[in-house]
């Protein structure tokens, strides 16, 4: 049983033969009353301060843990992040590839086409230049046919002047239009 200030100081005690003091007796109980009240006020304070300290103490481990989640959330976000970007690069140089595999292939596939157009164009050129030369070669023998004619006309009218519409001279032309 806790005993405070006020019980002290009104601790009644009996008389006895050759007892103490009284007074000495009520001084010293004054005075331990005075300092047991000094101690319940002290004790007292120590206990609204350690009440204060515990409030701060937990409202300190509540952000301590709010802090500790908080981080573990940012390293989290920065890993789920890194691995996004990660994948998001794997995808931009896949893509990346396969647009040039898309592009090397068109290019293959246009230069195979350009080599076919340019194979087809000198055969057609190398045709066209064969009919070409068979068209001068054909215009020649008729260009050679014609001065040919005109040179047996040129002769069969000389020949026929000089006859003047003699028989002689007209079968001569007779002779040679025959052949």
């Amino acid at each position: 049983m806790a005993l405070s200030a006020l019980e002290i100081k009104k601790k009644e005690f009996t008389q006895k033969m050759r007892g103490a003091d009284p007074d000495e007796v009520q001084a010293f109980l004054d005075q331990i009353s005075a300092e047991v009240e000094t101690m319940m006020v002290e004790k007292q304070a120590s206990e609204d301060r350690m009440t204060i300290v515990l409030e701060k103490l937990e409202h300190y481990t509540s952000l301590e843990q709010t802090i500790e989640k908080t981080l573990a959330a940012a390293q989290q976000t920065a890993v789920t992040i890194t691995e996004q970007a990660k994948r998001e690069a794997e995808l931009i140089l896949r893509d990346a590839e396969l647009e040039r595999s898309r592009k090397l292939n068109d290019a293959r596939i246009e230069q195979n086409r350009l080599d076919t157009d340019i194979l087809r164009l000198r055969s057609e050129h190398q045709a066209l230049v064969a009919r070409l030369r068979a068209a001068v070669e054909g215009f020649n023998s008729y260009l050679r046919s014609l001065e040919q004619e005109n040179a047996m006309n040129l002769i069969n009218n000389t020949i026929s002047s000089s006859v003047n519409g003699s028989e002689a001279g007209s079968t001569i032309l007779l002779h040679q239009s025959t052949e």
